[in-house]
């Protein structure tokens, strides 16, 4: 779904979300298949509508339904779409515009084989492709935050090194300082 909507993320944004319809976290996939799916909806600013019955979900699925911090980059006042900046090997790298200038960041390994990622922030000066937001690390310093994991990994100052594994995401947040 989200390869086949790449072209209606400029129609996006408060009280006009694109919906990319109901998530199956929950339904039958693999834990990282349920994170993959209910991040990238909540990056993409769609409407979270769980498909899977609640009197039967798992802790797991539960714990992932209910992460407040992945909600926040949902519900973010901004309502800007995240895009994809680009892609390495098989995993995209993508980008939101958070409000107070804050960056959710997520690391989609679409492969069934883990990803080690070494991403050196300061290597990248990014342009929002529809509308006028730059991510200058060059210029700006960012705190580092695992929003899955709930855990601080340091600053953009340094790489920022982690592994991906197959059908698996990494949310983080990027608080500016």
């Amino acid at each position: 779904i989200i390869d086949m909507r790449e072209d209606i993320r400029k129609y996006a944004g408060p009280d006009h979300f694109n919906d990319f319809d109901m998530m199956e976290v929950g339904n039958g996939m693999t834990p990282g298949e349920d994170r993959a799916h209910f991040v990238m909806w909540s990056m993409l600013a769609s409407p979270l509508i769980a498909g899977n019955d609640i009197r039967t979900m798992s802790d797991e699925t539960r714990a992932l339904l209910t992460n407040k911090e992945i909600i926040a980059v949902n519900q973010d006042s901004l309502g800007v779409q995240a895009f994809r900046y680009t892609v390495l090997d098989s995993t995209g790298v993508w980008f939101k515009a958070l409000q107070n200038g804050d960056i959710a960041v997520a690391f989609l390994n679409r492969s069934d084989e883990p990803h080690t990622i070494n991403f050196a922030w300061t290597n990248h000066v990014i342009n929002d492709p529809d509308f006028e937001y730059t991510f200058d690390f060059t210029k700006n310093t960012y705190k580092i935050r695992d929003l899955i994991a709930h855990k601080n990994l340091g600053k953009t100052s340094k790489p920022t090194n982690f592994t991906v594994p197959g059908h698996d995401i990494v949310l983080i947040k990027l608080e500016k300082q």
